[in-house]
């Protein structure tokens, strides 16, 4: 009898009888598509066994033989099923081979054992995957309206097997399905190799908060039958849109706006994406359409008022604010140099006009007047630049300054004309003022010395020169300008004489017989009567010596005056000569 007629044989006699029959419990084995599955047969090694034959469960009532082996024969008998044939294989320990796998293998195989008259049953099922393809978000949404249920985008999964389980993660969260903001819809469809292509579209309802959002979707399969593993699509980013509900107007610079000034009025809104066009406003007059950027060029104070930017979309939605053009005019009474003569009288103020609380200050130099001020009588030490500064409370750094000139003109006149021994000369000073600046002429007994350079001091001038007369001379010191002149003189004695102390000697302040202020009045009036005492006695001792030569010797008179006249003509070019020369005589 043949193996196939003795496997059909103990079929139908198990089935009739069900003697001796022995199931086990079904194991499961999990396969890869394309690889190669090995199923074991819980056979019994006996020197009885009869036949060993693994069959295919085509249906509840019936199963197909595939592969026997009977050791009797030592022969292995293939059945010819379509798709098995070449693809199965029984090995030494009489276990199955099945290569290349598909999911037309997802079945329940049986291996019999024959032993005497015991027959074993053992049950194995295939579970057959297949790993799908990279999980891939297509149709992306561009962005979400704000307070709408949109599509995000469709997930979509191929070539799986068994069909693959998608999930949806929101911001790398899973996405709660059960959320009134979220609605998932998932469609299965096979392809021709019997595998499960898979797609799921999320719609979801997005808040104004939430900005920018990013959604992935998951893949989850079977690798094995106690082990799952995932995929996970790229990212897709979507931003939320929504509506601006507010505006903001920026100014630049936000205080402290002067005239003359360049400002920027910029606007913006709080809506995504950011409004880029809005209407600008000046006490409720439109002043810029369609731009979201108002320039004020060279500010003055008609540009102050109420300044807006309205949404196009919506009028009501605007921002306000208050602009102040700060100015700050100031101008002087009278508001350029002037001259005046001495003794008239001027007044000066400074005016000053401003948006805000002005401080005025009148000064000259370091010194601060009131403002306005009446100068009576005036004076060359009025002459100077008087200047107004103002400055704004409200402003910090607004300021304004402004300046003239008074010039007050006038004769010369002569301040002081002082005398000074000094180093065996005499030093004369003569100190003047007036406006314009004087001229000064020096004359020594009519005639004309070389001065020294002058020296300013402040409205005055100070002339010098220095002489060593022989003999008593007069120094004349005259000032001249446009409006006149003025004259003064001084004596001096020559220098083998003490020059006697008066109210225009100045003492050298090395001089050892310089004698104290308190005893100056009295040891003047001394040197006074002694001169004058002197000059008596001289002049009698000079009589009687005259009277006594002209006595003895009258032939030598002629003689002994021209020799006087001779002797007195050089002595008085010698004096002359040493008055222009600045020579000391004794």
């Amino acid at each position: 009898m043949g193996a196939s007629r003795i496997g059909i044989f103990y079929q139908v006699l198990i089935l009739i009888l069900g003697i001796g029959l022995q199931v086990d419990a079904m194991t499961t084995v999990t396969a890869k598509v394309g690889d190669t599955v090995t199923l074991f047969c819980e056979s019994i090694k006996d020197e009885d066994l009869t036949l060993v034959s693994w069959r295919l469960k085509l249906n509840e009532a019936d199963n197909e033989q595939l592969i026997s082996f009977s050791p009797g024969s030592n022969k292995i008998t293939k059945k010819d099923i379509p798709g098995y044939k070449d693809r199965i294989t029984m090995n030494e320990d009489f276990s199955l081979n099945i290569s290349n796998v598909g999911i037309q293998d997802e079945k329940i195989f049986f291996c019999f054992t024959l032993v005497g008259s015991d027959i074993v049953e053992t049950a194995v099922l295939i579970k057959v995957y297949k790993q799908p393809s990279n999980p891939e978000i297509i149709q992306p949404a561009p962005f979400l309206d704000e307070g709408k249920l949109q599509q995000v985008g469709v997930c979509v999964v191929n070539n799986s097997y068994p069909a693959a389980n998608i999930t949806w993660q929101y911001n790398l969260k899973n996405v709660d399905n059960n959320s009134p903001g979220v609605k998932i819809v998932e469609k299965i469809t096979l392809s021709d190799k019997g595998f499960y292509n898979t797609v799921s579209s999320l719609e979801y309802l997005s808040k104004r908060e939430e900005g920018r959002i990013s959604f992935t979707c998951q893949v989850t399969y079977f690798e094995d039958i106690d082990r799952r593993t995932s995929k996970v699509s790229s990212p897709v980013a979507v931003f939320v849109h929504y509506n601006t509900s507010r505006v903001s107007l920026q100014v630049s610079p936000a205080q402290d706006i002067e005239e003359g000034t360049n400002v920027s009025l910029s606007c913006s809104g709080d809506g995504y994406p950011p409004p880029d066009k809005f209407t600008f406003t000046k006490n409720g007059q439109e002043k810029a359409v369609s731009t979201n950027q108002y320039e004020l060029m060279n500010v003055t104070q008609e540009d102050t008022g109420e300044y807006a930017c309205l949404q196009q979309d919506n009028p009501d939605i605007k921002d306000p604010v208050n602009i102040t053009v700060h100015y700050l005019a100031l101008t002087m009474n009278p508001n350029e140099n002037v001259s005046k003569l001495v003794g008239e009288n001027i007044t000066l103020e400074c005016i000053a006009v401003s948006s805000g609380t002005v401080n005025v200050t009148l000064m000259k130099k370091n010194n601060i007047y009131p403002n306005p001020i009446t100068l009576e009588s005036l004076q060359y030490s009025h002459s100077g630049t008087y200047t107004c500064r103002a400055k704004i409370r409200e402003v910090k750094e607004m300021k304004r300054e402004k300046s003239i000139v008074i010039r007050v003109e006038g004769k010369p006149r002569i301040n002081k004309l002082t005398k000074k021994v000094l180093n065996n000369t005499k030093v004369i000073s003569c100190v003047v003022e007036g406006f314009p600046k004087p001229i000064v002429q020096w004359s020594i007994n009519g005639t004309a010395p070389k001065e020294e350079p002058i020296k300013d001091r402040r409205l005055q001038w100070c002339h010098k020169i220095t002489v060593q007369p022989s003999e008593n001379i007069t120094v004349t010191c005259t000032a001249i300008n446009t409006h006149g002149q003025d004259q003064d003189t001084v004596n001096l004695t020559a220098m083998r004489f003490k020059e006697p102390v008066d109210e225009t000697l100045e003492q050298d302040p090395l001089d050892p017989n310089k004698k104290s202020d308190k005893n100056k009045g009295n040891d003047q009036a001394k040197v006074i009567v002694g001169v004058i005492v002197g000059l008596l006695i001289a002049a009698i001792i000079a009589g009687v010596v005259y009277w006594l030569y002209k006595k003895k010797s009258p032939t030598s008179k002629s003689k002994t005056n021209e020799r006087g006249t001779a002797d007195e003509i050089k002595k008085i070019n010698k004096g002359d000569n040493n008055h222009t020369a600045g020579s000391s005589a004794v």
